[in-house]
């Protein structure tokens, strides 16, 4: 049987008929990076930085999966991938790892946090992405995508809009090598046209509908972008001359774990000019643009219907994306650009304004915070707290280290699965170290980056000899975190 969701701890006092209204803005594959309150100054995002301005951000939040699936799922459970599942999104392992308690698993995959609303009338609600958790959360639609992910059109496409001549400006574009992902292109359609836009229209019509009722809503709108199929409209792409990001040199590669060298880069590699580069990175930055002026859209009608300070507003991401840093594109590793997303939280009533929080924080802490601002009490068995002591400042630091997972054996993609297994991150404020923490793998392959004197995590130290303290510390963090232990900053 799964765990209650009633039993808990004290949290911010709110009688049932006076409980905010809840509207959670999802990204799909967007890293800290892409707005301009994280510090990207060729990023156009006002409205998502006038949330920060106005709330908290978190510089520091870490996802505990760097794929979709098992990092939402984490989310809305406030527990790690292992113990929940899935720990990839794919297949069957052909060998079970044996770090998995099948039987709690099963036992813990029952719960959801979002029951905890359910529960109490205030049944949350979705338009766009859903991903993972469908039964606890009503879907109110989604828009339809223009093209899929290899940017080919859609029936959707075909039917409404026919395919323009040509289909792309300039005929550029860029994909991955492999799989041939859509990674940057300009689409010659109108802004209004994409799904992103849509998406935007489905929101602003939900609202003002929801506008009419008395009771509090909880309403998460999930946007694509800017996941592959990448693609803007021509006034919506961002210079790539303005773009600063590296791009890795031989040195730094082949320092690199064998696993990402071969595997990782044969599933993500892209052999790219630096013109489909620098379209790449313009196109996946002008997608964040477009998601920015929905969100104005949202904002206004919160506004004009006096909703605004009524609404926690809560801003996340489900992981990162690589632009080509470190040879990669797309997701399933742990450098900064895949597991630091933005998260921001505005709730006058509640929260500072313009504060930052930069002690690192993990998304599973993230629902537990929301159930304590809307006055329920936060579930005393989950893994996820609620960040309200931080954001007091009762407390000075959070977590002794933070955690990620992924689990390649049970990936979707061969290359992965062969001889691999789950693998694993811990962050410190300091440092990171990535390696595979699992039986089936006897080499753990690892990489460790000093985060303060190395933040692009160029330099792989995990063979420099005179770091084995470090990483024997940062294994036994692994090996404390794997048992259940408490290892928050009391």
């Amino acid at each position: 049987m799964g765990i209650s969701l009633l039993a808990g701890c004290g949290s911010v006092a709110h009688a049932a008929d006076s409980r905010p209204n809840i509207l959670w803005i999802g990204l799909d594959d967007a890293r800290a990076d892409v707005l301009g309150s994280y510090g990207a100054a060729w990023a156009t995002t006002p409205n998502i930085d006038r949330l920060a301005a106005e709330g908290v951000r978190f510089h520091n939040a870490i996802v505990q999966n760097p794929v979709c699936i098992p990092s939402r799922n984490s989310m809305k459970t406030g527990y790690y991938p292992y113990e929940v599942g899935p720990v990839e999104m794919g297949r069957t392992p052909e060998v079970k790892g044996d770090y998995i308690d099948h039987e709690r698993m099963s036992q813990l995959n029952e719960t959801s946090l979002l029951d905890v609303w359910t529960n109490s009338g205030m049944k949350p609600m979705n338009l766009g992405k859903l991903h993972a958790r469908h039964d606890c959360i009503n879907d109110l639609g989604d828009a339809p995508r223009l093209v899929n992910v290899r940017g080919e059109p859609t029936p959707f496409f075909r039917q409404q809009i026919g395919i323009p001549e040509p289909l792309y400006l300039n005929d550029l574009t860029a994909h991955t090598k492999k799989y041939q992902w859509l990674i940057g292109g300009i689409l010659n359609v109108k802004p209004e046209l994409t799904e992103t836009w849509r998406l935007g229209d489905l929101a602003v019509e939900q609202l003002h509908e929801l506008s009419e009722q008395e009771d509090p809503f909880f309403l998460r709108v999930s946007f694509h972008a800017p996941h592959v199929g990448c693609y803007v409209p021509p006034e919506y792409f961002v210079d790539p001359a303005l773009i600063d990001l590296p791009l890795p040199t031989e040195e730094e590669r082949a320092l690199k774990p064998r696993f990402e060298q071969g595997p990782l880069h044969e599933y993500a590699g892209a052999d790219l000019t630096p013109e489909q580069i620098g379209l790449a990175r313009g196109t996946y930055f002008g997608m964040i643009n477009l998601v920015d002026v929905q969100i104005g859209r949202i904002l206004n009608v919160l506004e004009e219907q006096g909703l605004l300070n009524k609404t926690i507003i809560a801003f996340t991401s489900d992981q990162g994306f690589q632009l080509g840093e470190h040879g990669l594109w797309k997701k399933r590793v742990f450098y900064e650009d895949n597991v630091r997303t933005p998260f921001i939280l505005r709730y006058p009533k509640a929260l500072p304004k313009n504060k930052t929080i930069e002690d690192p924080v993990e998304l599973i802490d993230f629902l537990p915070t929301l159930l304590d601002i809307s006055g329920f009490d936060v579930p005393r068995e989950i893994r996820g707290r609620s960040l309200m002591p931080l954001i007091n400042g009762q407390v000075a630091a959070w977590r002794k280290a933070t955690f990620s997972e992924i689990d390649h054996s049970q990936s979707m993609y061969d290359e992965l699965r062969q001889g691999t297994g789950r693998r694993v991150m811990v962050r410190t404020t300091d440092w990171k170290l990535v390696y595979f923490f699992d039986s089936r793998v006897a080499d753990k392959d690892g990489a460790l980056y000093h985060l303060i004197e190395d933040p692009g995590e160029r330099i792989n130290l995990y063979h420099d000899p005179q770091y084995r303290g470090v990483i024997a510390r940062l294994e036994d963090l692994a090996e404390r975190w794997h048992k259940g232990e408490n290892l928050f900053i009391e």
